[in-house]
């Protein structure tokens, strides 16, 4: 991470900035090579299995703390120069309340190795009517919303956050997280469950949603281990459920030294409900990051998966990345 300093700058000159003003800017960039063997095609015309993708990730976190203590801070995030993240949070002794699209407990109390991205998946193979991770939260795709956490209480906390899905649709999710943390003899416990409800976008639609997610993180040295599971469901317009797409994911990683940490996760996902096309996705990952100097890491995962569906689908996928963090 560096921080910028915004005195001798042309935003300082134009008074957009005040001097006293800092600014934190970290971020990475990653390039990859993928390729892949599998019996549909995952290009156009089957005439390519293999692709290069390039993510660069920007951040800046700026604050101020008041003589009373509150700290006011903002964040903003911007992924491959399209997709953005903004928050303004309020922090004192009651926890935070913030405002913005970034904070939420779906987008924060999970554990899942895959929504977090910690080995590379950029490419990654995408299959209809189930999930590659056990992640319940609807909040977490650049919806803005308004959210308040806790203090950690004895171990616990908790967070709510009210979405707002624009004036198109009345959906707005209601997401609702509660995290416990402690450590028994040299084992560091984690446990969480979120709940995320969203009302049908226009009354009749017939796409209600209510999603559960539990989990648990085990640490012990240098291994750690994690379990996740989630039930995404969606309702038709009387509330009957029409689909129920149910997840699991787990997960070892094991830092073998500070330079080398290497993991497998395992994800199985169905949808009982779907009893026509029958949808079910079996897939295992092995990963590993290995730090080549500060800044710099090598990224490595080899996929094998099994998909039956409307399409059944089934190979493997092998991912090279380099990735400098600033």
């Amino acid at each position: 991470m560096r921080k910028v300093l915004l005195t001798t700058t042309a935003l300082v000159a134009l008074g957009g900035v005040s001097a006293a003003s800092a600014l934190d800017i970290d971020g990475y960039q990653r390039m990859t090579y993928s390729s892949w063997d599998d019996t549909a095609s995952t290009e156009s015309g089957g005439a390519n299995d293999s692709a290069m993708d390039s993510y660069t990730r920007l951040q800046f976190k700026h604050s101020v703390t008041g003589d009373n203590g509150l700290v006011a801070s903002m964040f903003a995030r911007i992924n491959n120069g399209s997709e953005s993240y903004e928050e303004i949070k309020l922090t004192g002794d009651f926890g935070s309340f913030s405002m913005g699209d970034f904070t939420s407990p779906g987008n924060w109390y999970y554990n899942s190795h895959k929504f977090n991205g910690t080995f590379v998946d950029d490419n990654a193979q995408t299959f209809t009517g189930v999930n590659d991770s056990a992640v319940a939260s609807q909040l977490a795709a650049t919806m803005d919303n308004i959210t308040y956490e806790s203090p950690n209480i004895a171990g616990f906390n908790f967070m709510i956050s009210q979405g707002e899905s624009g004036t198109t649709s009345e959906a707005n999710p209601l997401e609702i997280g509660v995290i416990y943390s402690t450590t028994v003899s040299d084992m560091g416990v984690t446990l969480h469950t979120i709940s995320s409800q969203a009302d049908d976008s226009t009354g009749s639609a017939g796409d209600e949603t209510d999603n559960i997610e539990y989990g648990v993180k085990v640490t012990s040295g240098p291994i750690d281990a994690r379990y996740s599971y989630s039930s995404n469901e969606q309702k038709s317009a009387a509330g009957v459920t029409t689909n129920d797409i149910q997840t699991s994911e787990y997960s070892v990683t094991y830092k073998a030294s500070d330079a080398l940490t290497a993991g497998i996760i395992i994800v199985d996902s169905k949808d009982p409900k779907d009893t026509t096309d029958n949808p079910k996705l079996d897939e295992t990952v092995f990963a590993a990051n290995y730090t080549i100097t500060p800044g710099l890491r090598l990224q490595a995962s080899y996929v094998d998966f099994d998909y039956e569906g409307a399409t059944n689908n089934s190979g493997s996928q092998t991912n090279l990345a380099l990735r400098i963090d600033f």
